[in-house]
């Protein structure tokens, strides 16, 4: 990627809704140039955008991050529960002894203690829990880091 490009993700990352005209004031690139890369890094990386929320501030108390080890042959069973279930936020297939680790949020204790009972009924053979108690850092990566090196270089 030219530095360019990483200059504008690294704008996109800050806010997805900043307006096209002010990342072109900052940056120095023709909107209609910002506007063509946005669309050539939809889907290509580009995933969604999206927005970070704060659970506490939507009444769920608990979050967690999770890290199964699933009957082998229940794996598809178990990541089809998983995905569908409303807790889950984000799973990952992971190695070293486990299969999945998710991040769930849930309104309470009860709530997580609720979902380990549904759980086991899909093929958990081990798990492990770490709660998150505070974000410290989130969704940083190309946030400012390169727009930083190209002043520094000018």
């Amino acid at each position: 990627m030219q530095e360019k490009d990483l200059l504008l993700l690294t704008h996109f990352r800050k806010n997805a809704r900043e307006q096209l005209t002010k990342i072109s004031k900052r940056t120095n690139i023709p909107v209609s140039t910002i506007f063509d890369k946005l669309k050539n890094y939809e889907n290509k990386v580009i995933n969604k955008h999206t927005c970070l929320l704060n659970f506490k501030g939507l009444g769920y108390d608990v979050r967690a991050h999770l890290l199964f080890k699933v009957e082998k042959e229940r794996r598809v069973e178990n990541l089809n529960f998983l995905t569908k279930h409303e807790s889950t936020n984000n799973i990952y297939r992971i190695n070293n002894g486990y299969d999945y680790l998710v991040e769930a949020v849930f309104e309470n204790l009860s709530a997580l203690q609720d979902f380990y009972d549904e759980a086991e009924e899909y093929g958990i053979r081990q798990r492990q829990e770490h709660f998150v108690l505070e974000d410290l850092q989130r969704e940083t990566f190309l946030n400012g880091k390169i727009e930083d090196k190209l002043r520094m270089m000018q």
